[in-house]
């Protein structure tokens, strides 16, 4: 298991977490695959959870896999907010950093 503070940036006015290489990859994220993304709203956390068959894809190279949410995707999260990504075999996490 592997964490990382991050801070919300924004894209056009919108929030943005972006997540990329070697985290994404040590967790079994690689270009290409398929995620599903879960709003877990009862504790305020995203979850990402790799899928055969989920409905976003992985961007990126091999090398260097990207993972971009913005707007909505990032709620409950808000530009500027502090959160603590928890990077785990085929899970990450996404909470807000109190």
């Amino acid at each position: 298991m592997t964490e990382q503070k991050y801070i919300v940036r924004a894209n056009k006015g919108k929030p943005r977490i972006w997540l990329e290489g070697k985290r994404l990859t040590a967790a079994g994220f690689t270009a290409g695959d398929q995620f599903e993304l879960i709003n877990a709203r009862a504790d305020h956390s995203l979850l990402i959870l790799r899928k055969m068959d989920g409905n976003r894809r992985i961007s990126g190279k091999a090398e260097r896999p990207i993972i971009d949410l913005s707007g909505a995707s990032c709620a409950p999260f808000a530009t500027g907010d502090a959160v603590l990504v928890t990077y785990e075999s085929d899970t990450i996490t996404i909470k807000g950093d109190a």
